[in-house]
């Protein structure tokens, strides 16, 4: 059923004019998994009842006991256009969490661990690079992401600490940035790496057309273990 609680805004990061960061503080503070999905919306909700019109967020970050967490929020409609103009920092809205499949292999504590990320599709990711930094188990990520221009490179610093220098892959689709391919990430960069496909647990979050792409092709290759989370 999910735990509601309210949630105040401490922070707002923006990313350029259409992504923004957004670190909220939460009331009702119960343990999530990382890698896991909240409903946000902008009405006032305490009980169980219909719940109001909302939007589905990965968090960001993984479980903290300070009850804080982080959202990656794009602009892309209607009601992200609202939670843009409402949510500033003091402000409250609701969150509905954790739900998802989208996490981490409970059992499987050694084999490698490759994250296929477009855009804000690298929130998830980024909660795993946390619980991966608490578990000691870093060594085993590898990270393909790629983003539009510099503004809206989320996380690449958190990135750049935690996943070894090898196994981070970054791309600049819409910008030439120093040392960065000025492309989207292809078949071949997976493919040609030297990751272990058929042990090796795949984690793919992006559009409907980037996560079918890499899915598909992975499964060509006889790749198993394969995740995704699309928008």
């Amino acid at each position: 059923m999910g735990t509601i609680s309210k949630a105040t805004v401490l922070s707002v990061k923006e990313h350029g004019s259409e992504i923004r960061e957004y670190t909220l503080q939460l009331e009702k503070n119960h343990y999530f998994e990382a890698g896991s999905f909240l409903q946000l919306t902008l009405e006032n909700k305490e009980d169980y009842t219909r719940w109001p019109e909302s939007r589905n967020f990965s968090i960001a970050s993984a479980f903290k006991a300070d009850g804080t967490i982080k959202l990656i929020i794009r602009k892309v409609g209607v009601y992200t256009s609202r939670i843009f103009d409402e949510l500033i920092v003091g402000n409250t809205c609701t969150v509905k969490y954790a739900f998802g499949d989208f996490l981490l292999p409970f059992f499987d504590k050694k084999a490698p661990i490759c994250c296929i990320a477009g855009g804000t599709g690298i929130a998830p990711i980024l909660s795993f690079c946390e619980q991966l930094v608490r578990d000691n188990y870093t060594d085993r990520l590898h990270v393909f992401y790629s983003f539009k221009n510099e503004e809206e490179m989320q996380g690449v610093d958190m990135l750049k600490s935690i996943v070894p220098e090898a196994q981070l892959h970054l791309f600049c689709t819409r910008q030439e940035m120093d040392e960065l391919p000025n492309r989207r990430i292809e078949w071949k960069d997976i493919h040609t790496s030297n990751i272990d496909v058929t042990d090796s647990h795949f984690y793919i979050c992006g559009g409907e057309t980037f996560t079918s792409y890499f899915a598909k092709n992975l499964s060509a290759v006889g790749a198993e273990n394969i995740y995704t989370d699309e928008w």
